[in-house]
């Protein structure tokens, strides 16, 4: 990972505290690395933070194609998002995340898209229109890298948790931004976007919500085809 210090005012302007909080190991596949206990349950928001905020994840329908963000009183929807399998040589984009009609959003609007790709460790995102690559940090890691438009620095999501199937988004100082806590073992349910900064909104949230959703994806397809015995997959299945 590139541990260049970034400008701090950018932080600040985003609500990121300046300090450092304690530096965690890098992801590693071994039994004794820290991230298999969890580590990322260590990091904790500076004292002077806002209160953070929880979203939460949902599948709908049968084929689970469609996907319901919702916000912490689990019934107001922030975002949808629909997914495509598409195929091999398919343009159209895998995941389309949308902020749903409502009495402040008269028309249904599309914030982000993610394209993934079988032959190469990129994923493609959309932020308002504007391409982001979020790119892997080598063969063997699982962390993937993006220059963040709304934070105006180079972000980090990495796998976490004793499965690997938690994520955890932070910057150049380990400073975690969201968190993302899957729920393994439900049918309906995806998981848990904890944002460290409940004063996060607008198009930085948006961020958040397409690159953290993007990179989710992206490991439970990793999983499907690993699951699958390690086949070459179309378009991934869901």
């Amino acid at each position: 990972m590139n541990m260049d210090y970034k400008d701090m005012a950018s932080d600040e302007k985003h609500g990121l505290h300046p300090h450092p909080l304690p530096q965690r190991a890098p992801p590693s596949t071994s039994h004794n690395s820290p991230l298999m206990n969890r580590a990322h349950n260590s990091l904790s928001p500076a004292p002077d933070y806002n209160t953070p905020r929880t979203l939460h994840i949902y599948l709908d329908g049968l084929t689970q194609r469609h996907i319901t963000i919702a916000d912490a009183d689990k019934t107001h929807p922030l975002y949808t998002i629909d997914q495509n399998s598409g195929g091999i040589f398919s343009s159209t984009p895998h995941m389309t995340i949308s902020q749903p009609q409502s009495a402040n959003n008269p028309t249904p609007a599309v914030i982000g898209t993610a394209t993934f790709h079988n032959m190469k460790r990129t994923i493609e995102l959309e932020f308002h229109g504007q391409p982001v690559s979020m790119d892997s940090e080598g063969i063997f890691s699982r962390s993937y890298a993006f220059m963040s438009p709304a934070f105006g620095q180079r972000l980090w999501w990495e796998c976490d948790g004793i499965w690997g199937a938690d994520l955890v988004l932070v910057n150049a100082r380990k400073e975690w931004i969201a968190k993302f806590d899957s729920s393994l073992f439900s049918w309906s349910k995806l998981g848990k976007l904890h944002i460290s900064n409940g004063a996060i909104s607008g198009a930085t949230l948006d961020e958040i919500v397409v690159s953290g959703c993007a990179f989710m994806q992206h490991e439970r397809r990793r999983r499907n085809r690993s699951s699958a015995g390690g086949g070459a997959a179309s378009g991934g299945a869901y």
